[in-house]
């Protein structure tokens, strides 16, 4: 007898559902049960149960662990304030609040986020070993193609290019190109992009047809939220356009990244540069240990940096302007040990 396609009963569901949400709590139930292919009302049933028994990650109980004793509250009792019943729920869990004191932070789900990373990261086999010689820094123009860098040698491109849109014309389908030639069969090219040229970016990045389109990652940047007078539109959400070369056999992504509050950008580095913690946030879905990351419009080098601090991850990366790339390597040098 066949047992081909066989469907999960009700209680496999309710499982696999209670698992991921031990792993995952922060992820909405919509989101889980795209995953799983369940109904988001069973994800919300068991969310409740799990927090009718004040069970949370790695199956503790949160009835044992007086939370509301914890210096950090005492402190500042301000931040249970207008609490969401989801940031309740992290803000109980033990090692929540430790985090938060040790961030200075005052958002729950970002110091849970925190940890759970720490944890995953904790759990993985050694990383692989990166060293100086396997970060790659040069001064180049993209429009000459980029031939320092070897054909199918790339795994991801991570760009943040200009967003206005006479650069989007002149610069996006010169990243398509590159992008075709350099990255290998299965890698991804990930565009970083405003809303007001988002057409005309999709119509240059879609130049090359060794590139597929395959999703539109949103990262919310809610700091400083520019009003578009010309739209008519507050906007806290950036682009990450994400295409491939061939099939991606990858990990599912979920598609909503929430840049960190606790950082801000990186202009110090760069008058455009965007936040470290942010961009490993991009990373972290997109790459995984030895890939070959390449940021072929650097700036201050905030993607280099991530990559860095990630590990596991050889980088090339370049810019037109000199004053930037030096930049960049002042960071890398830092990174390993070497004073200014």
């Amino acid at each position: 007898m066949s047992h081909k396609n066989k469907q999960p009963t009700q209680s496999e569901k309710r499982r696999l559902i209670a698992d991921k949400l031990r792993v995952v709590p922060e992820l909405s139930d919509r989101a889980i049960a795209r995953m799983l292919g369940v109904s988001p009302t069973t994800v919300g049933s068991v969310r409740r149960e799990l927090a009718d028994k004040s069970v949370q990650i790695g199956q503790v109980d949160t009835g044992a662990y007086d939370w509301t004793k914890h210096p950090y509250i005492k402190e500042n009792p301000d931040i249970l304030d207008g609490l969401s019943v989801a940031s309740l729920r992290a803000i109980k869990a033990p090692g929540v609040l430790d985090k938060m004191a040790e961030l200075g932070s005052r958002s729950p789900r970002y110091a849970q986020r925190r940890l759970y990373m720490e944890r995953k990261q904790a759990n993985k086999s050694p990383l692989l070993t990166v060293t100086e010689e396997d970060v790659e820094v040069f001064v180049s123009d993209i429009k000459t193609g980029l031939p320092q860098i070897k054909d199918c040698s790339v795994d991801v491109i991570l760009v943040d290019p200009p967003y206005d849109v006479k650069s989007v014309e002149e610069l996006y389908s010169h990243i398509s190109a590159i992008a075709g030639r350099i990255l290998k069969d299965g890698g991804s090219l990930c565009v970083m992009c405003g809303g007001a040229g988002l057409n005309v970016a999709m119509r240059e990045l879609g130049t090359d047809i060794r590139l597929r389109y395959n999703w539109d990652i949103a990262y919310v940047c809610r700091r400083g939220t520019p009003l578009i007078h010309t739209r008519k539109v507050t906007t806290a959400v950036k682009h990450v356009l994400w295409y491939v070369k061939g099939a991606y056999d990858g990990d599912i992504v979920y598609d909503l990244i929430e840049a960190p509050t606790d950082y801000g950008t990186d202009k110090e580095h760069h008058v455009w540069g965007q936040s470290v913690e942010g961009v490993k946030e991009i990373l972290r879905r997109i790459t995984k240990d030895g890939d070959v990351v390449c940021d072929i419009m650097c700036g201050g080098g905030a993607t280099v940096v991530a990559a860095l601090e990630l590990g596991g991850r050889k980088i090339i990366a370049c810019d037109i302007d000199e004053k930037a790339v030096k930049t960049t390597k002042q960071r890398v040098r830092e990174l390993f040990g070497h004073s200014k």
